[in-house]
């Protein structure tokens, strides 16, 4: 299940941005995923949400955008 490791590397991501930003709690996740990708979005969307549990994460929105290529971005995070 790769999308386990890719959701990983994306919480690297965050967590670089939860320190350099000092958020206190992280609203919304916005994933862009190409539609050539092989990404399965439910198993997307699983490995956040259990990533997330005991973190700033907990209970953020995770938005999945499709686009066009074969992809994975994290596009934004919104938090406090």
């Amino acid at each position: 299940m790769h999308e386990v490791s890719a959701m990983s590397e994306i919480f690297e991501i965050i967590n670089q941005n939860i320190e350099s930003y000092s958020l206190k709690k992280v609203n919304k996740v916005v994933v862009k995923i190409g539609e050539s990708s092989c990404i399965d979005e439910s198993s997307i969307k699983f490995s956040f949400e259990t990533m997330a549990k005991g973190t700033i994460c907990e209970n953020a929105q995770i938005v999945i955008e499709k686009v066009k290529g074969h992809e994975l971005l994290l596009d934004s995070i919104e938090g406090e």
